[in-house]
């Protein structure tokens, strides 16, 4: 099965449930975390390893607070032989979803956690400057220092306090 095809059967579970907004949030988070731990990554896609073993983690401590549908999701993928290609089906998943909304992804980095109605005026801020409909993906990056970096598509936006010290050095030096 394909990462869309995956993607596709999750937004329809999701979305039937009408939990696709907390699904397409919690399986990103869980996507980035799990990415990050190389050894968790290759124990989840390790074909050699019995499914019903790599399945307990749907069920672990880890996950406890995920939503059931994220860990129905996160289940369907494991034992679909997928865990490797978790991230890209992740953001299969918010594609989907966004379209669903009739919408794009703005996937926003800042460098700390950011209040919903922070994130409410971001959003708007973002989509009157590019002029769509946007859904935010708001991860937190400590090397944004300071600021907010976006991007929807191919655009990038780059307020951030890196991003305006890396320009001022390359000025500097050149």
């Amino acid at each position: 099965m394909s990462d869309n095809a995956h993607a596709a059967a999750i937004v329809a579970l999701a979305d039937g449930l009408g939990d696709l907004e907390v699904v397409d949030t919690e399986l990103t988070t869980v996507a980035r975390a799990i990415g990050a731990n190389r050894e968790l990554q290759d124990r989840l896609s390790d074909i050699h390893t019995p499914a019903s073993v790599r399945l307990k983690f749907v069920e672990s401590e880890a996950l406890a607070a995920a939503h059931p549908t994220t860990r129905a999701a996160l289940a369907m993928v494991i034992a679909g032989e997928a865990a490797g290609n978790l991230a890209e089906i992740a953001a299969a998943v918010s594609d989907q979803a966004a379209e669903k909304r009739d919408a794009q992804v703005a996937e926003v980095q800042v460098a700390q956690p950011i209040s919903d109605e922070m994130a409410e005026r971001l959003r708007v801020a973002l989509e009157r400057r590019l002029g769509r409909k946007l859904t935010l993906k708001v991860t937190v990056d400590p090397t944004v220092v300071g600021g907010v970096r976006a991007r929807v598509g191919d655009t990038v936006i780059d307020g951030s306090l890196s991003g305006r010290l890396s320009t001022v050095k390359t000025r500097l030096a050149g």
